[in-house]
């Protein structure tokens, strides 16, 4: 055997036209710090969508953007890295969005792109499209993204077999892609064990690598379908064999050369990414290998058979893939009362008010002020305004919590002296979002799964928070002392926020705070959920006493625009936005002190004030997290199937829907312009990036 042993990664890449006329495709990989000196090995591959409409000016954009975001974020905690590469890849998908709307011989164009950052022998990934990430550990190669097509989608969702969706012509359609669309939802899944849910995969970031571990990131022309033939271009077997036998450079070669050489009808690319002290395979024939390998175990069972016989006992010592637990122990409280679905239409909307046990004092714009201590149906007009002030908590033991129940089973549940305006609901005088005014107090927004629809809660002096997904936030308002708290318990994707008019992202188990009011001001931090159930009983999973880690969900895609992804971590005079991204959300911080007193009955109106209290002063470091106390609950929905019946594929890509149909490439006919390879060793990501020069040992 060859074996590498001056502790340097060694890198290979190598690219193919294929049988395209123009390279469409682009790869990037090197080390790079961000502003705040976090070390990271990066290594991108996008492939270019579009033929004519400039898929290589999208790809190429795409890498340049990431690469420069990276490198400018304010972040230096390991667990933000996640939030990083999503934060990237949508300032890539902005980019190019807004090149191809500033010229129309761009217009359609984009990419697909994995993003893969390594940092201290563990992988962090991200992906959009249908360019692969391989893992190949003791011999084997584990697939370790999924292909966001067509097919994939009605398999996942049960509407074809793996059979029919694969021989279907929409089949190879991407669902996800950069540029495209104005909203991009990024797969932050590792899925070392298939194809398994996204929100578990989420909980795989920061994947340990070992000795002899090989990463390939490869554009689809590498493994795709062969074009009028069986098989793909590069079978899951030679890439372990191929892969096994070289270090980086001649793989990355080895394989391409494949691919070229059984007429590969796209692009062709690949990184390969190899561990420091890794060891390349004595080239004996698979079968040999595999024949050795059986051998082995039967002589393995052969012993533990005698010692058993013998009255010994032995342990066996799995050799599988460490991953972290995924499962989270709940208790579920059963929910008191059903959700009824209510009327809505252009000029009004029915609404249900179930006050608590203290009442509630309600009231629209046209009519008198109505205390309630009993179940009320309330008719929203499109020229009305529902002013709502719940009653006092009595006492401790009894909270006195108001549900309001919306169109499209919409829940708000207000705490003890809350008081809000509903002013607009979605559906009425073509409303677009179901709108309300915090004035003062703490709610809960709760947005089942359904329809696509927007829930935004605002305060008086403008700052908003709001949910586009199904989830359940928790947003607070008080000007004594001044505080304005946004907490994410469940969602589909994020809870979104701005503060001064900065965006904000939370991912379910995060909260953030503003205010002398905070605890820890403009810090993104965990939250205990369970602070938060008597909101709702029976819509929250609580926690048991169980040390676990959790799962993140992913977005679902919608066309619901969306704003700017702020940069993570990026400083404020006011706040610092560190945008933490683990794969586990703990809870920390304990619960900010309530808002201001209500008045009771509701005041005519709820005008805007000038913001009050003073600018804070107590900004925590960025990762700065304080201790963990319970383990926060991971969310529980799950994207919205695509229902339509499909359709025969075009060439025109279409932006991801709850039914997405991408575009996909028309085969053209080959030539091979082989492109040279490179191979420069580089250093782990987790020292002084200043490379130095490595060549591979020969192989044996």
């Amino acid at each position: 055997m060859a074996a590498q042993t001056n502790g340097q990664m060694l890198i290979g890449k190598m690219q193919d036209m294929g049988g395209r006329p123009n390279m469409e495709d682009n790869i990037e990989v090197r080390p790079l710090r961000t502003a705040l000196g976090l070390p990271l090995l990066v290594a991108m591959v996008a492939d270019g969508i579009g033929g004519n409409n400039c898929g290589e000016v999208a790809s190429q954009l795409a890498i340049e953007t990431v690469f420069s975001e990276m490198e400018k974020a304010a972040v230096e905690n390991p667990e933000q890295i996640p939030q990083l590469l999503a934060y990237a890849l949508k300032q890539a998908n902005e980019a190019v969005y807004q090149a191809a709307k500033a010229d129309k011989t761009k217009e359609g164009m984009g990419t697909t792109a994995t993003l893969a950052a390594i940092h201290k022998n563990k992988l962090y990934l991200a992906n959009v499209g249908d360019s692969r990430a391989y893992l190949v550990r003791d011999g084997r190669a584990q697939q370790i993204t999924v292909d966001h097509t067509w097919a994939r989608e009605m398999v996942r969702l049960g509407h074809l077999s793996k059979e029919d969706a694969a021989a279907h012509p929409k089949g190879e359609a991407l669902v996800r892609s950069i540029g495209y669309s104005e909203r991009l939802e990024v797969d932050l899944g590792i899925y070392p064990n298939g194809d398994e849910e996204e929100r578990q995969a989420r909980t795989r970031q920061g994947f340990p690598l070992q000795t002899n571990d090989r990463l390939l990131l490869c554009s689809d022309g590498l493994v795709k379908d062969r074009y009028k033939a069986s098989g793909h271009y590069v079978e899951v077997g030679e890439i372990e064999q191929i892969i096994g036998r070289n270090h980086a450079e001649k793989a990355a070669q080895a394989l391409v050369k494949k691919a070229v050489s059984r007429q590969a009808d796209d692009n062709v690319s690949a990184i390969v990414l190899e561990m420091p002290g890794s060891q390349v395979a004595a080239g004996l024939p698979r079968g040999v290998l595999v024949g050795a390998a059986v051998l082995l175990f039967l002589l393995a069972i052969g012993a533990g058979a005698l010692l058993l016989l013998s009255g010994r006992q032995t342990v066996v010592e799995a050799t599988a893939v460490p991953l972290p637990p995924t499962d989270v122990p709940v208790v579920i409280v059963p929910t008191a009362t059903a959700v009824p679905e209510l009327a809505v239409s252009e000029t009004g909307a029915d609404l249900i008010l179930r006050p608590g046990p203290e009442g509630v004092t309600w009231y629209l714009a046209d009519g008198e002020t109505q205390p309630a201590k009993e179940e009320a149906m309330i008719h929203f007009a499109s020229n009305n305004l529902l002013t709502l002030a719940n009653g006092r908590t009595a006492a401790a033991d009894r909270p006195n919590i108001t549900n309001l129940i919306l169109p499209a089973q919409v829940q708000l549940f207000l705490d003890g002296e809350a008081e809000v305006q509903l002013t607009a609901v979605q559906g009425v005088q073509d409303s677009n979002e179901t709108r309300v005014k915090l004035a003062n107090g703490l709610l809960l927004a709760q947005m089942p799964e359904g329809d696509a629809t927007r829930v935004v809660i605002a305060t008086t002096i403008g700052d908003e928070a709001w949910l586009e997904e199904p989830g359940l936030m928790v947003v607070q308002y008080g000007d004594d002392p001044f505080i304005f708290m946004v907490a994410c318990l469940e969602v589909a994707g994020y809870c979104r926020l701005t503060y001064e008019d900065r965006p904000y992202d939370l991912v379910a188990g995060q909260h953030i705070c503003f205010g002398r009011g905070c605890p820890i001001v403009g810090d993104i931090q965990p939250v205990d959920i369970g602070q938060y159930a008597y909101l709702a009983p029976g819509l929250l999973a609580l926690p048991t006493a169980v040390p676990t880690e959790t799962e993140t969900a992913s977005p679902t895609a919608t066309n619901t625009r969306r704003p700017t992804t702020p940069r993570p971590g990026e400083p404020t005079a006011t706040a610092t936005n560190t945008a933490v991204a683990s794969a586990t959300a703990e809870s920390s911080a304990p619960p900010p002190p309530p808002g201001a007193t209500a008045t009771n009955p509701p005041p005519p109106t709820l005008t805007n004030t000038p913001r009050p209290g003073a600018t804070p002063t107590n900004t925590p470091q960025p990762g700065n997290t304080p201790p963990a106390t319970s383990t926060a609950v991971s969310p529980t929905n799950t994207p919205v199937p695509p229902t339509s019946t499909p359709v025969p594929p075009t060439n025109t890509p279409v932006p991801p829907t709850n039914t997405p149909l991408p575009p996909t490439n028309t085969p053209e006919p080959p030539t091979a312009t082989p492109v040279p390879p490179t191979n420069t060793p580089l250093p782990t990501p987790d020292i002084d990036p200043a490379p130095t020069s490595t060549t591979a040992p020969p192989d044996e």
